[in-house]
């Protein structure tokens, strides 16, 4: 099996070492468009999150050291950063991929966006033309197994977000929100839950709307909205900071924030990845910082322990599904063939009973039974597949066409 993944994240590398790592949508377009042109790859498909950066490749096994491309991608030294890397071969990729996707990989164990990303980064790879059949089909069987669970799993609280999360711990330091006034940066997803969250710890929210978006633009009812070039104005007055934005740039600075004139203790939260929020900040002593890693991964509880061991069999049974369909994806084509050839045969056999039948009804029902006789037949053989082992699964479909043939 070709597939591998090249992957840094949470469990190995902190925030410094994983926003080097972190790509754009147009930097990922970059690098796909640019690996698929190298020889012997087949397909590519690249996750980039706030804690992960992964990539999925189908290629000629042991082809190329994706480490060293990555690094020369990101112009950083290899010898210094391969530490924080891991490489995934065959099952174990495909294992991960599914346990990513459900979110048991994340520090937030069962946290909603990750399906979400997923499921993004394989629309990317297909616009990009880089997504072949072979991940293609894993990503869709992953994104599927990951559904089930949510819907059958119990693995953690409702709010599984690291808006959520950032907000239940700052609760725990006994920090009061109800009341207080929060400017949230940024009006993505994460921008609009954590709003939606301060809403609802009875907070005084305030989001940011950049100028040039056009029409209404959604921010939870009930937040106010400022320009996102007026943002300094507003930090004086707040009581909490929070910055979640998709851009390169860095939202809020040293330099910026000791010119407004400060005049409380302010606590900044950083839910970005690369930051968002000037690390220097830190200086300012009336400010205290939080980024995502502060947060850390929540305790696995005796009920969540219990969802894990469900979750767990669910995947094993996608994989296998996805298994299944990878060992004989070369015989699809004879399947399909097959059933064509089963379904014809049938049409001959009702053409003498149909001669009664007006012609152009003749034709319309032969051509209604060719389809439904196809896609019985075809049904057919894939039950037969998944009840047999792939040999004889091989030999019996060689026997059926040398029936029709």
């Amino acid at each position: 099996m070709g597939v591998q993944m090249i992957g840094i994240d949470h469990s190995l590398a902190e925030i410094e070492v994983r926003e080097k790592f972190s790509f754009t949508k147009s930097q990922a377009a970059v690098l796909m468009k640019k690996w698929m042109a190298y020889q012997g790859i087949y397909g590519i498909v690249l996750l980039s999150t706030c804690n992960r950066m992964e990539i999925y490749v189908n290629s000629e096994s042991g082809i190329y050291d994706y480490c060293k491309l990555v690094c020369e991608e990101k112009g950083v030294d290899e010898a210094e950063y391969r530490p924080f890397f891991r490489l995934r071969d065959g099952k174990e990729a495909v294992r991960h991929l599914f346990e990513t996707t459900a979110g048991l990989r994340s520090l937030i164990v069962g946290e909603d966006q990750i399906l979400t990303q997923v499921r993004e980064a394989l629309s990317r790879a297909r616009e990009e033309y880089a997504a072949d059949r072979v991940l293609e089909v894993m990503f869709r069987q992953a994104v599927t197994t990951a559904k089930e669970i949510k819907s059958k799993v119990l693995l953690s609280k409702p709010n599984l977000s690291s808006a959520g999360e950032a907000i239940a711990c700052l609760k725990k330091k006994n920090m009061t929100l109800s009341g207080k006034k929060c400017l949230v940066i940024g009006n993505g997803v994460i921008g609009r839950l954590t709003a939606q969250t301060l809403l609802e710890e009875g907070a005084d929210v305030t989001v940011t709307v950049r100028q040039y978006h056009r029409g209404i633009v959604d921010i939870p009812a009930g937040a106010a909205r400022i320009d996102y070039g007026k943002r300094y104005e507003a930090l004086p007055d707040c009581d909490y900071v929070f910055s979640a934005t998709s851009s390169p740039n860095l939202t809020v600075t040293k330099a910026a924030l000791e010119k407004c004139g400060l005049r409380r203790r302010q606590i900044f939260v950083d839910l970005a990845v690369p930051r968002d929020m000037e690390p220097e900040i830190r200086g300012i002593s009336s400010i205290t910082l939080y980024d995502l890693d502060d947060f850390g991964r929540q305790d696995i509880s005796p009920e969540m322990k219990n969802g894990l061991d469900g979750a767990s069999l669910l995947i094993d049974r996608g994989m296998e599904e996805f298994f299944c369909w990878y060992e004989c994806r070369d015989l699809i084509p004879t399947v399909q063939r097959i059933a064509n050839l089963t379904a014809r045969d049938l049409c001959g056999r009702l053409e003498k009973p149909f001669r009664q039948v007006e012609r152009e009804q003749c034709r319309e029902l032969l051509l209604a039974v060719e389809n439904s006789g196809s896609k019985v037949t075809a049904g057919l053989l894939f039950a037969l597949r998944d009840g047999l082992d792939t040999d004889t699964f091989r030999e019996c479909l060689e026997i059926l066409e040398r029936k029709f043939t």
